[in-house]
């Protein structure tokens, strides 16, 4: 059987993307004028679909796209 593809699940598995996620969404939430809870708090952003998140933390349901878009402008 050959391998088309190889799987790596790196949030906090093989690497801790954490704080750049975290990074990313506390700069989403500055551009939106909201507060930013402290960094252990914002670690619910590691996993979660970042809509439930942005959503968690105030941003308006009309303006979650936007804010996923401006958090991925960043994250790439």
């Amino acid at each position: 059987m050959e391998t088309r593809a190889i799987l790596f699940d790196l949030d906090g598995t093989l690497t801790d993307s954490g704080e750049g996620i975290i990074n990313c969404a506390v700069m989403t939430l500055e551009r939106f004028g909201l507060p930013v809870p402290s960094r252990e708090e914002m670690r619910v952003f590691v996993g979660p679909p970042l809509t439930q998140s942005f959503a968690k933390y105030g941003v308006p349901e009309e303006k979650v796209d936007e804010a996923v878009a401006i958090y991925r402008s960043r994250y790439v």
